[in-house]
Order: structure tokens, then sequence, then C-alpha cells
């Protein structure tokens, strides 16, 4: 069978949002998460488009004191530019572990001027594998919430969205428990049109199952990063 290796397609996924599994409101609680100092560094992927991990730095006011948090800054380079900047959250439910994702507040297109004020930042959620060698991440696609929900085969309280004629997306917005309880029934049942455990092992996507979700396969890189650097912003606020 045909291996189709998803990784140009990140960018778009991930910058817009636009092909995966969203929410309103985090996959984790506070209880959930972990923290694994072996994703920390620089990685590559097969098309030499590098993320840097690092411990995310926080303070609780204003040019006050930072101190590192228990999330991840993430950044993703093409070639020699910053193409996104995310908050990433490690947490694990019955002994598996995922990624929240949420863009960080302080990226530009999130912060500042009339199109930021025009998007609305919303959580992704992928599957992650971290092995002596790699590192892989398994997002979960629209296309595969959006089967469940035209089968009747889930109820969870959702946003639906013509995008246009020929694309509905739907939104979550249950609270965390909720989704959490979604996540556990569905998001590694083989029966639900998808098996992430076998993607996982097998270390790449099959050509019937690449409209399911977004794969990538990262290795560690060693090599000098992007020339341009990430801007300086402001530290996170917490509560």
């Amino acid at each position: 069978m045909k291996r189709v290796f998803v990784y140009t397609v990140i960018t778009g996924l991930l910058l817009m949002s636009s092909c995966l599994v969203s929410s309103l409101h985090p996959f984790y609680k506070a209880k959930d998460k972990i923290y694994d100092s072996a994703m920390v560094g620089s990685w590559i992927d097969s098309d030499s488009c590098i993320w840097v991990i690092e411990k995310n730095m926080v303070s609780e006011q204003f040019m006050g004191p930072e101190y590192p948090d228990s999330t991840y800054r993430m950044t993703y380079y093409e070639e020699e530019d910053m193409i996104g900047l995310f908050i990433g959250t490690l947490f694990e439910l019955k002994g598996i572990q995922y990624l929240d994702f949420y863009p960080d507040p302080n990226e530009d297109h999130c912060a500042s001027g009339l199109t930021g004020m025009h998007h609305f930042p919303t959580h992704t959620l992928a599957r992650v594998q971290l092995d002596q060698d790699s590192l892989m991440m398994y997002w979960y696609g629209d296309e595969w919430l959006n089967e469940l929900f035209e089968q009747n085969r889930i109820r969870i309280k959702h946003e639906t969205v013509d995008i246009s004629k020929d694309y509905t997306r739907h939104l979550l917005t249950a609270p965390t428990e909720d989704l959490q309880k979604f996540i556990i029934k569905y998001a590694n049942n083989p029966k639900t049109g998808i098996n992430v455990d076998e993607i996982l092992a097998q270390g790449y996507v099959d050509e019937d199952m690449e409209d399911s979700g977004a794969f990538l396969k990262l290795k560690p890189y060693n090599g000098p990063l992007p020339l341009e650097k990430a801007k300086q912003v402001e530290p996170n606020y917490v509560n």
C-alpha cells in the first residue's frame, strides 16, 4: 500500500485549524498535565522544516519576573521563516499522551491589527509518541469528526459552520470534561475509522487514511537554526 507522508500540509493545518478537530476549550485539565524534558530541543522533518521546542516561560504580571511553566513553546520554521508559534500542553488520559496546541496569543496574527481582531484561537488535538530517535504527532482531522456526526455516532456540544456549499465544519464547544470522554471513547478506536496505534507503530499514514488527520514524524536536529529568529514577545500572563 502506498505510503503518504503528510508534512507539507502541516503549516496550513495548524495556522488555520481549517482541517483539524478544533475546540473552544482545552482538551486537558490541570491534573492531566505532564512534562517530559526529552521533548525540549530542535527537531526536523523530511522536508527540512524545523520545530524548536522550548520550556515555556510565563509571568504573573506585566514586566514581572518570568518562571518556567509546565508547557512548551513550539516554534515552527520553513526554510528561514518562522511560520507558527504555539503553546503546547502535554497531557495524559488513560495512559495515552496527547498534545493540546494553542496559538501563542502574542504572535502577530493573534495579537495585533484589524485582521488579528477577526481571528479567534482554538485548541487542536494531537496524539504524541516520543521514542529514542523520533517524535511523532498525529493531529485528528475534521473529516473524521464530520463522519462521526453524519453517522449519528456521537453526541457532543458543537456548532456547525458552513464554510462553503461543499464544506461544513464542526467546532467543538463542549466543556473539557465532555471533550475527554469523547477522546477516551473515540480517538483511539479502530471502529471509528482511525487506528492511531497502527499509524504510530508503522511511522507513516496509508493513502486511504490521509484525510482523517495529519501525521508528522520528527528527528533530532543538531544543525544551525533558521536565520530569522522568532520575534521577541511579551511573556504570557497567567491568572
